[in-house]
């Protein structure tokens, strides 16, 4: 695998001429009501453009895990929009944003959430048929896998794979249905540094199909390397975002590539 953050052929101008594929404008979450109410996001606005790999940075308690929630389509926000690959959340109830969720959205986890009793293949064999994918569900399993380095272990059970193996499972899981946007909850927390590393390495490949982006959220320094965007929440609201050149978070005109 190659690092993007250091792929000469990352043209971030050629990228941000693509609309992106997921955008939230003005996200706003509230819990609660009167004396118990939390404002958890105070107008967000943000986007994932096709081709990149973002992460979403910020401390505990900035709203990372409940914005993530509403890219996902588990939650809707109090007020503001979300717009996935063309379709917009507005008006939605829990059953339209579930088919949302399972035709645009592939999650990996940071516990993985793979089935025990499920083979790598029928793990990702039921994600296909969750989001009612048509055709050869083995052939697209098969595919899914072994496009993450994982060929040679398709009959494996979870308690045979390493941590890596379990999260490249998890990957493939995400991708099986070609979603547009693939969502990652700290998804090298459970793994030591070479893995860690194979993973942000395999999703930095992931991320280069110009159909679809990919959004890590973590606390984990050691990926800042393969992102191509670095963007910081803090209190509920994004504070800082920045292109990546060569691992180094150099800052760039993220105002202008944002109206290009």
């Amino acid at each position: 695998m190659t690092n993007s953050a250091n792929n000469p052929a990352n043209n971030t101008t050629e990228r941000t001429e693509l609309p992106p594929i997921l955008e939230c404008k003005g996200i706003t979450k509230v819990f609660g009501s009167g004396d118990t109410e939390i404002k958890v996001l105070k107008g967000v606005d943000m986007q994932l453009r096709p081709g990149e790999l973002t992460l979403l940075m910020g401390p505990s308690g900035s709203g990372k895990t409940t914005l993530l929630s509403i890219l996902g389509c588990i939650l809707s926000p109090t007020e503001g929009e979300l717009v996935i690959n063309g379709q917009s959340t507005k008006g939605r109830n829990a059953e339209g944003l579930a088919d949302l969720r399972r035709k645009e959205v592939g999650f990996v986890f940071q516990s993985y959430n793979l089935f025990p009793t499920m083979t790598a293949r029928e793990n990702v064999m039921l994600a296909l048929d969750v989001r009612g994918s048509r055709g050869d569900a083995i052939k697209q399993a098969d595919a899914a896998l072994r496009a993450v380095g994982l060929g040679h272990r398709l009959e494996a059970y979870p308690k045979k794979l390493s941590g890596g193996e379990k999260q490249r499972v998890a990957i493939a899981r995400a991708l099986a249905g070609a979603p547009a946007v693939i969502l990652a909850d700290e998804p090298t927390a459970a793994l030591d540094s070479e893995n860690g590393a194979a993973v942000m390495a395999l999703l930095s490949e992931v991320a280069k199909d110009p159909t679809r982006a990919v959004l890590a959220v973590t606390h984990d320094h050691r990926t800042l390397a393969y992102a191509d965007r670095i963007i910081r929440i803090e209190d509920g609201r994004i504070v800082d975002q920045r292109r990546n050149k060569d691992g180094s978070m150099e800052e760039r005109e993220i105002h202008v590539a944002e109206a290009a």
